[in-house]
């Protein structure tokens, strides 16, 4: 940590990277970066890949700057809640010609790729970290900052539902709400503010489910013909893989979706499964109970049964 904290003290002009399809967690961590950095004088601007999903668009109406190629001028990199470089994807220019370089994340299978890395695969968040690191630098929050952190950390721990909540995520949790956020309204946000195209998509999609290895594995499936239908953008619709996840006895629960021209990969472990692994054999990563990968296969049907056989081989392991 303290080779981080050298290098962001030392910068003045910071570029700061989330990884590709940012969630709430990223967004959430990249703002709460940002917004310190300024706050200690530097420059600093968030740079992503896409538009990022709407239901995080709450966080702030000046997110970032969807990144155009163009030379970027900054003497420190920042790259937060992304496990490798892949996942920093066409913005690598920004990385590979800043001096300095920073990392921090919480997935166990990053591969510390910059010149500083910070990385706790046991922190439910990456906003988890970045309390932990404003803490240490001795920098004080406020209402704005928190309630990015908040939004990080309820994102990525299922609303304080997943196996990776700790005692420390609820203890900083405490903190935060401490600033007066609103959390009741950040959660709502988050997880329950779903455009009624969705819902009726999500509906027609659940009755599609299909079952294997005796209904420990369960995937779901939306093509761009389904998103089409319903007038819904593939980025837009969140948590799909929770359709097959909370259904009783699924172990592995998988959701594929297809657009621009490729088949993304969500998959969750209700069990003792590592994930990472399965993702990991299709050259994605996570964490052992959520990982993801992209997939360059012709069809939906050759996705789903390359993720069913490697899904098998994470029960049989």
């Amino acid at each position: 940590m303290d080779k981080v904290i050298e290098l962001i003290n030392n910068a003045k002009k910071c570029a700061i990277i989330p990884h590709i399809k940012a969630d709430g967690d990223a967004i959430g961590s990249c703002l709460a970066m940002r917004t310190m950095l300024r706050k200690m004088g530097k420059a600093a601007v968030i740079y992503i890949e896409e538009p990022i999903e709407k239901r995080l668009e709450f966080l702030n109406d000046d997110i970032a700057v969807i990144y155009d190629g163009e030379p970027v001028d900054c003497d420190t990199c920042i790259v937060l809640d992304c496990g490798d470089m892949g996942r920093v994807s066409k913005r690598e220019p920004i990385f590979s010609s800043a001096l300095h370089t920073v990392n921090i994340d919480h997935h166990r299978t990053n591969t510390f790729f910059a010149e500083a890395n910070y990385v706790e695969a046991d922190a439910c968040a990456t906003g988890e970290i970045l309390f932990k690191l404003f803490r240490k630098m001795g920098h004080k929050l406020d209402a704005e900052i928190s309630g990015y952190l908040y939004a990080a950390i309820c994102s990525d721990s299922g609303c304080f539902a997943y196996s990776n909540v700790s005692p420390d995520t609820f203890r900083i949790a405490a903190e935060l709400i401490e600033y007066d956020i609103n959390h009741a309204e950040i959660a709502r946000l988050l997880f329950d503010c779903e455009d009624i195209n969705s819902e009726r998509m999500k509906a027609e999609l659940t009755g599609k489910i299909n079952s294997y290895c005796d209904g420990r594995l369960r995937v779901v499936t939306v093509s761009e013909n389904d998103t089409a239908k319903y007038g819904i953008k593939p980025e837009d619709i969140q948590d799909l893989v929770n359709l097959p996840r909370r259904i009783r006895g699924t172990e592995i629960a998988a959701a594929l979706k297809q657009y621009d021209g490729k088949i993304r990969v969500s998959l969750r472990s209700n069990g003792d499964a590592d994930v990472a692994a399965v993702a990991m054999v299709f050259g994605g990563g996570g964490h052992t109970k959520a990982a993801g990968c992209t997939m360059n296969v012709d069809s939906l049907k050759e996705a789903e049964k390359l993720i069913a056989e490697a899904c098998k081989g994470a029960f049989n392991g």
